[in-house]
């Protein structure tokens, strides 16, 4: 594992997090507001970190191996919002308060501290909004390299667009799958961006729900929600919520227009967990009325592709909660679990059926590749969320808040919070001592659990 490489690829991160500092300082400047001054400051002192870092480790340096690829991952979820933090903070923020709004940005989260707060100037909305549009790429490229492998999923899905890096590449393709998906990327937010503005939302309003929802980060810039809007803005952003928790490999493919070998399982059980998901909300909710089914899919969506933001009547929150943590697809800006593991569970669950019932049976080859990766996911995820839900416990919440806020946290569905008993939405509540676990929790989400306990075992890194 070589160290010139890591600080050279997070230097390089800094940079782009730099420049994309200038666009909400413009924005201030446009608007008259008081905060030009913090975002010029933030995106000079980011830019020339990232510079140095990168002048630091210049040179011809071998590729950087698994460990490397996997430490420089951890460096840019806790470090970049480090740097993301300075608007906030030279903005009045404390340094914590302003660390917990970055990172929650960053990981496309989307729970704030205070939601008026997010949403009452300009230039912090879309510094936010930009901050969740740039996570959901790193989460896409992360998940492309690293995660997809048949050792952490079970089993073979799509392929990336690009080569995956071998025992000692991986950087290389990591910047590759930047560029790969970055355009695509960026040509879905755009799209977004028409359709939404074209449906009556205000043009601002628009930028900022398109690069958070497609990066599933659920940030909507009206004090009322959707509900601010009409059913119009609603029904544009529908399409784009799918595709924010759906294989974005096989999106990719098809913008491109490679429909050849498109056929992809995980999409495909996908969309109908959406529908089953959401005549279930229904009959929980308002069974008997036909007319409340469209808004039900309309949240199952937005659950499961990690958005986490609600129309119409709310769904019992325990049915919520395991709708957050199916998450979406493997590749893709949504959180949780991920579709493709549970697919793995259900195919080793119904092979293990069958053996019960016919044990001389054969049914032919498994087609789980390498399913050990996918149960110690599950081990760690759900002993992760256990230990999240005890800590919030601890601090004197309730046992159905704790057991929104771990789930809001480790799946990356911040909004998820609206639906405890009073439904503020605002992380304000939790002491600052405890946002600090929380902030822990946004993270060990993105890292893939598996891959978090593999951060602190000592054999690995020998």
């Amino acid at each position: 594992m070589l160290y010139p490489g890591i600080l050279r690829g997070f230097g390089a991160s800094l940079i782009v997090l730099g420049l994309a500092m200038l666009v909400p300082y413009l924005t201030a400047l446009v608007a008259a507001e008081n905060a030009p001054g913090a975002y010029l400051f933030g995106a000079s002192i980011t830019f020339f970190a990232g510079l140095g870092a990168v002048v630091a480790s210049s040179g011809k340096h071998p590729p950087t191996d698994f460990r490397g690829a996997l430490l420089l991952v951890l460096i840019w979820w806790v470090g970049a919002p480090v740097f993301a933090a300075a608007p906030f903070f030279l903005q009045g923020m404390s340094y914590g308060d302003a660390y917990f709004e970055a990172i929650s940005a960053l990981t496309t989260t989307g729970g704030w501290l205070s939601g008026e707060e997010a949403r009452s100037s300009v230039s912090g909305a879309l510094w936010r909004a930009e901050l969740e549009w740039l996570g959901g790429l790193a989460s896409v490229s992360i998940a492309a390299v690293i995660f997809v492998r048949p050792a952490f999923i079970g089993i073979d899905t799509l392929l990336p667009p690009f080569s995956l890096g071998e025992s000692e590449s991986y950087l290389s393709p990591l910047r590759e799958a930047i560029k790969s998906f970055g355009i695509v990327y960026a040509l879905l937010t755009f799209l977004c961006f028409t359709v939404v503005a074209i449906s009556g939302a205000p043009l601002f309003d628009a930028a900022v729900m398109a690069m958070s929802i497609v990066a599933s980060g659920g940030f909507i810039p009206h004090e009322d929600g959707l509900a601010g809007y009409g059913f119009g803005v609603g029904a544009a952003l529908f399409p784009f919520i799918i595709l924010s928790g759906a294989n974005f490999v096989l999106i990719a493919r098809l913008l491109r227009g490679v429909t050849r070998r498109a056929r992809d399982a995980e999409t495909r059980s996908f969309l109908l967990i959406i529908l089953g998901v959401g005549i279930l909300f229904w009959l929980t909710s308002g069974a008997g009325n036909f007319g409340l089914i469209p808004a039900q899919v309309f949240n199952a969506a937005s659950l499961l592709s990690t958005n986490g933001f609600l129309i119409g009547e709310s769904p019992v929150a325990a049915v919520a909660i395991v709708t957050a943590v199916i998450g979406g697809a493997a590749v893709s800006t949504a959180g949780g679990f991920k579709i493709l593991r549970w697919l793995v569970i259900m195919r080793r669950a119904r092979e293990e059926i069958r053996r019960l019932v016919t044990p001389r049976g054969v049914f032919g080859v498994s087609r789980i590749a390498n399913e050990l990766g996918v149960w110690m996911h599950f081990l760690v995820f759900t002993m992760t969320l256990a230990g999240l839900l005890l800590i919030i416990a601890m601090f004197g919440h309730s046992f159905e808040e704790a057991a929104l806020v771990a789930t809001a946290v480790l799946s990356n569905t911040g909004p998820l919070l609206f639906l405890a008993e009073g439904g503020h939405g605002d992380y304000m509540v939790f002491d600052g001592a405890l946002r600090w676990v929380l902030s822990a929790g946004m993270v060990l989400g993105r890292l893939e659990a598996v891959l978090g306990l593999a951060l602190i075992n000592r054999a690995f890194w020998r």
